[in-house]
């Protein structure tokens, strides 16, 4: 069973770019590690799939929606991408944020599906 300390930092790391608070701080404690760096590569693929959906979104909304006669599929394409994927993508990532706060501050170590498999070959 983990101690209250290792809770409290490994649910504080599932905040938004305080990741790197029980990966520094609990450098001893293998639970806050191991949420620490599963926070990290969760908030690392969440800004990495939102940038590829801007750039979709500018892509085929602003480039390729400017050509004659079959544009506005393009523009709609990336409104799509940017709009409704976007939003769904937002609201999973936070799904996610509140479920490992959870699951962290009563001290299971669940795994996030490939997100942790990433977490794990960290060396931070």
């Amino acid at each position: 069973m983990n101690n209250e300390r290792s809770k409290i930092l490994a649910a504080i790391g599932y905040i938004p770019f305080l990741c790197f608070i029980p990966i520094f701080a609990a450098r001893d404690d293998e639970y806050s590690q191991f949420h620490g760096k599963q926070s990290l590569v969760l908030l690392i693929a969440y800004i990495i799939v939102s940038i590829a959906l801007w750039l979709i979104s500018i892509v085929f909304g602003n480039i390729f929606g400017h050509v004659p006669i079959i544009g506005f599929m393009f523009k709609f394409i990336g409104w799509i991408s940017h709009n409704l994927i976007g939003t769904i993508l937002g609201i999973v990532y936070v799904i996610m944020i509140i479920i490992s706060i959870i699951y962290a501050a009563i001290g299971n170590k669940w795994e996030i599906p490939v997100i942790s498999n990433y977490a794990k070959t960290l060396k931070i």
